[in-house]
C-alpha cells in the first residue's frame, strides 16, 4: 500500500520551502564544493538512478518532527517509526513527480518566481526576520529561488495532469453536514450553509485534488517500482 501524500507533499509553504532546499541546489559560487561533498555523501534511496541524499532525508525528518513539537504533540516510538518511513516515501514521491514534470519541459518565467518569492518574504515581520530564517536553514536566497521555481514547475505539472476539478453542491453539503455535526457537538451554533458555502466549496475542491494527486503518485510508483531502490 503506497503512502498517501501529506499536506506538505507539494512544498509551497514557507517553512517547507526553506526546510527542503537540497544540497544539490547549490549556488553558482559554491557549486563545485557542493559537488565534491555530495559525491561522497550517503544516499538513502535512488529513483530512476537519482539519489535521495541522507542529509535531505534527515532535514525533512527534522522538519516533520518540529511540526509535531510546535503543536505540543509528543511522539511515541511507533509514531516516530511511521514518520521515518513516511518521510522517505514523501521524498520518493516528490522525486517521481519532479522527474515527470521535468520530462514535460514546463517553463516558468522569472517574473513568476520573483512574485512567489515576494509572497514568501511578506510572511515575515521584516527583512531581518526573513534573512534570519534563511540563515537558520543554511540556504541562500539564490538556492531558495531555485527551490521555489522547482515547486512551481511541479505544481503546474500536477494541475495539468489532474485537470480542472469541480464539485457538486451535494458534495459541498456533505462537508457542511460534517462541520455542522462537529460544531453542535461542542455546544456551538453552526453557520448557515449559504454563509460558509464558498469556503466549504474550496475545501471540497482541495480534497478532490488531493485524491487525484494521490492516484497519480500511486500510478507513478507502480510504473517505476523496479527503479526505486531503498538503500
Amino acid at each position: 500500500m503506497f503512502k498517501r501524500i501529506s499536506a506538505w507533499f507539494i512544498i509551497l509553504g514557507l517553512a517547507a520551502i526553506l526546510g527542503a532546499c537540497s544540497s544539490n541546489e547549490a549556488s553558482d559560487k559554491s557549486k563545485e564544493d557542493a559537488s565534491k561533498e555530495t559525491k561522497n555523501e550517503e544516499a538513502v534511496a535512488t529513483v530512476n538512478g537519482k539519489e535521495i541524499l541522507k542529509s535531505d532525508y534527515e532535514n525533512s525528518l527534522k522538519s516533520a518532527k518540529a511540526t509535531y513539537e510546535q503543536q505540543g504533540i509528543k511522539l511515541d516510538s511507533k509514531t516516530e517509526k511511521e514518520m521515518e518511513t513516511g518521510v522517505l516515501d514523501q521524498l520518493i514521491n516528490t522525486e517521481l513527480v519532479r522527474q515527470s514534470a521535468e520530462a514535460e519541459d514546463i517553463s516558468i518565467k522569472q517574473s513568476q518566481v520573483d512574485s512567489e518569492l515576494a509572497n514568501i518574504k511578506s510572511q515575515f515581520e521584516d527583512d531581518a526576520k526573513y534573512k534570519e530564517a534563511l540563515k537558520q536553514n543554511k540556504v541562500t536566497e539564490e538556492e531558495l529561488k531555485k527551490q521555489v521555481k522547482q515547486q512551481m514547475v511541479i505544481t503546474e505539472y500536477l494541475d495539468g495532469a489532474i485537470g480542472k476539478v469541480t464539485v457538486t453542491e451535494d458534495e459541498v453539503k456533505v462537508i457542511y453536514d460534517q462541520y455542522k455535526a462537529q460544531t453542535e457537538s461542542q455546544d456551538q451554533k453552526a453557520e448557515k450553509f449559504e454563509t460558509v458555502k464558498a469556503q466549504l466549496e474550496q475545501q471540497a475542491i482541495a480534497q478532490k485534488k488531493n485524491e487525484k494527486v494521490n492516484q497519480l503518485v500511486e500510478d507513478l510508483r507502480k510504473k517505476n517500482e523496479e527503479n526505486i531502490k531503498i538503500l
